[in-house]
Protein backbone atom coordinates (compact mmCIF):
# COMPACT_ATOMS: atom_id res chain seq x y z
CA UNK A 1 0.00 0.00 0.00
CA UNK A 2 1.01 3.57 -0.65
CA UNK A 3 2.09 6.05 1.55
CA UNK A 4 -1.27 8.28 0.38
CA UNK A 5 -3.29 4.88 0.91
CA UNK A 6 -2.21 5.02 4.38
CA UNK A 7 -2.46 8.39 5.08
CA UNK A 8 -6.17 8.28 3.80
CA UNK A 9 -7.66 5.42 5.50
CA UNK A 10 -5.91 7.33 8.78
CA UNK A 11 -7.77 10.46 7.57
CA UNK A 12 -11.09 8.23 7.51
CA UNK A 13 -10.31 6.75 10.85
CA UNK A 14 -10.14 9.95 12.69
CA UNK A 15 -13.71 10.63 11.45
CA UNK A 16 -14.72 8.20 14.56
CA UNK A 17 -16.75 10.23 17.11
CA UNK A 18 -15.39 11.44 19.96
CA UNK A 19 -16.03 9.42 23.44
CA UNK A 20 -20.13 9.97 24.31
CA UNK A 21 -20.78 10.69 21.18
CA UNK A 22 -22.83 7.41 20.19
CA UNK A 23 -26.37 9.07 19.98
CA UNK A 24 -28.47 7.00 17.37
CA UNK A 25 -31.15 7.92 15.38
CA UNK A 26 -33.31 4.41 14.39
CA UNK A 27 -36.43 4.33 11.76
CA UNK A 28 -38.15 0.55 10.86
CA UNK A 29 -40.64 0.54 8.53
CA UNK A 30 -42.47 -2.46 7.77
CA UNK A 31 -44.51 -3.45 4.19
CA UNK A 32 -47.73 -5.52 4.58
CA UNK A 33 -46.46 -6.87 1.20
CA UNK A 34 -43.24 -8.84 0.51
CA UNK A 35 -40.01 -6.03 -0.93
CA UNK A 36 -39.15 -8.18 -3.86
CA UNK A 37 -35.55 -8.76 -3.68
CA UNK A 38 -35.25 -6.03 -0.78
CA UNK A 39 -31.02 -6.48 -0.37
CA UNK A 40 -30.40 -6.20 -4.63
CA UNK A 41 -32.72 -2.91 -3.98
CA UNK A 42 -31.21 -1.30 -1.47
CA UNK A 43 -27.87 -2.15 -2.41
CA UNK A 44 -28.55 -0.54 -5.82
CA UNK A 45 -30.05 2.66 -3.52
CA UNK A 46 -27.05 3.25 -1.63
CA UNK A 47 -24.69 2.82 -5.09
CA UNK A 48 -26.29 4.52 -6.98
CA UNK A 49 -28.41 6.96 -5.02
CA UNK A 50 -26.58 7.55 -2.19
CA UNK A 51 -23.21 7.55 -3.38
CA UNK A 52 -21.46 6.56 0.09
CA UNK A 53 -17.95 8.16 1.07
CA UNK A 54 -17.38 4.59 2.37
CA UNK A 55 -18.88 1.48 2.60
CA UNK A 56 -17.99 -0.58 5.74
CA UNK A 57 -19.83 -3.88 5.21
CA UNK A 58 -22.19 -5.40 2.54
CA UNK A 59 -23.22 -9.23 3.68
CA UNK A 60 -25.88 -10.48 1.59
CA UNK A 61 -26.29 -13.35 3.90
CA UNK A 62 -27.11 -11.10 7.25
CA UNK A 63 -29.08 -8.93 4.74
CA UNK A 64 -26.93 -5.94 6.06
CA UNK A 65 -25.32 -2.94 4.19
CA UNK A 66 -22.94 -0.20 6.52
CA UNK A 67 -22.11 3.19 5.01
CA UNK A 68 -20.99 6.32 5.63
CA UNK A 69 -22.22 9.27 3.93
CA UNK A 70 -21.43 13.37 4.04
CA UNK A 71 -23.79 15.23 2.64
CA UNK A 72 -25.45 18.91 2.19
CA UNK A 73 -28.85 19.29 4.04
CA UNK A 74 -31.53 19.09 1.93
CA UNK A 75 -33.92 21.15 4.14
CA UNK A 76 -31.72 24.10 4.60
CA UNK A 77 -30.51 24.06 0.75
CA UNK A 78 -34.05 25.94 0.24
CA UNK A 79 -33.54 28.49 2.55
CA UNK A 80 -30.04 29.50 1.10
CA UNK A 81 -27.88 27.95 3.87
CA UNK A 82 -25.42 25.66 3.43
CA UNK A 83 -25.20 23.02 6.10
CA UNK A 84 -23.25 19.25 6.07
CA UNK A 85 -24.65 16.29 7.83
CA UNK A 86 -22.24 13.27 8.27
CA UNK A 87 -23.62 9.85 9.33
CA UNK A 88 -23.11 6.25 9.37
CA UNK A 89 -25.93 4.36 8.74
CA UNK A 90 -26.92 0.40 9.06
CA UNK A 91 -29.35 -0.87 6.87
CA UNK A 92 -30.56 -4.10 8.19
CA UNK A 93 -33.18 -5.29 5.67
CA UNK A 94 -35.54 -8.54 5.49
CA UNK A 95 -38.95 -9.76 3.32
CA UNK A 96 -41.08 -7.36 4.89
CA UNK A 97 -38.76 -4.92 7.00
CA UNK A 98 -35.86 -2.57 6.75
CA UNK A 99 -34.27 -0.99 9.96
CA UNK A 100 -31.96 2.16 9.18
CA UNK A 101 -29.85 3.08 12.36
CA UNK A 102 -28.07 6.54 11.86
CA UNK A 103 -24.90 7.01 14.31
CA UNK A 104 -22.01 9.14 14.54
CA UNK A 105 -24.05 12.25 13.34
CA UNK A 106 -22.36 15.05 12.72
CA UNK A 107 -22.92 18.42 11.32
CA UNK A 108 -20.80 21.70 10.51
CA UNK A 109 -21.04 24.61 8.40
CA UNK A 110 -17.99 24.99 6.61
CA UNK A 111 -15.45 22.26 5.86
CA UNK A 112 -12.91 23.94 7.85
CA UNK A 113 -15.39 23.91 10.96
CA UNK A 114 -14.94 21.21 13.58
CA UNK A 115 -17.95 18.75 13.32
CA UNK A 116 -20.89 18.74 15.62
CA UNK A 117 -22.19 15.49 17.69
CA UNK A 118 -25.73 15.07 17.68
CA UNK A 119 -27.07 14.18 21.49
CA UNK A 120 -30.65 13.83 22.65
CA UNK A 121 -30.33 17.67 23.94
CA UNK A 122 -29.03 18.97 20.98
CA UNK A 123 -31.17 21.83 19.75
CA UNK A 124 -30.72 20.64 16.00
CA UNK A 125 -31.83 17.24 16.89
CA UNK A 126 -35.12 17.91 15.15
CA UNK A 127 -34.10 18.96 11.61
CA UNK A 128 -31.65 16.31 11.55
CA UNK A 129 -33.36 13.92 12.61
CA UNK A 130 -36.05 15.30 10.06
CA UNK A 131 -33.00 14.60 7.16
CA UNK A 132 -32.48 11.33 8.38
CA UNK A 133 -36.43 10.43 8.42
CA UNK A 134 -36.22 11.51 4.39
CA UNK A 135 -33.63 9.40 4.15
CA UNK A 136 -34.56 6.42 5.08
CA UNK A 137 -38.23 7.18 3.80
CA UNK A 138 -37.18 7.37 0.68
CA UNK A 139 -35.23 3.68 0.84
CA UNK A 140 -38.69 2.47 1.69
CA UNK A 141 -40.37 3.84 -1.25
CA UNK A 142 -37.49 2.36 -3.27
CA UNK A 143 -38.15 -0.62 -1.74
CA UNK A 144 -41.62 -0.87 -2.04
CA UNK A 145 -41.69 -0.26 -5.94
CA UNK A 146 -42.15 -3.47 -8.23
CA UNK A 147 -39.55 -5.02 -10.43
CA UNK A 148 -39.87 -3.71 -14.16
CA UNK A 149 -41.61 -6.84 -16.22
CA UNK A 150 -39.95 -7.31 -19.41
CA UNK A 151 -42.45 -7.18 -22.02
Amino acid sequence: MSDFENEAEKNDDNMAPPPGSDYEVAFSYHSDTQLERAYDKAEHWVKAGVRPNRIFLEDRSMSVINFRKVMRDPILIQAGVTRYIDFRCSLTLSDTDVDAVFSSVCYYDSEEQEPTYINAYDPELGSIKEVLEKVSQNLFAYLQKPLLQAH
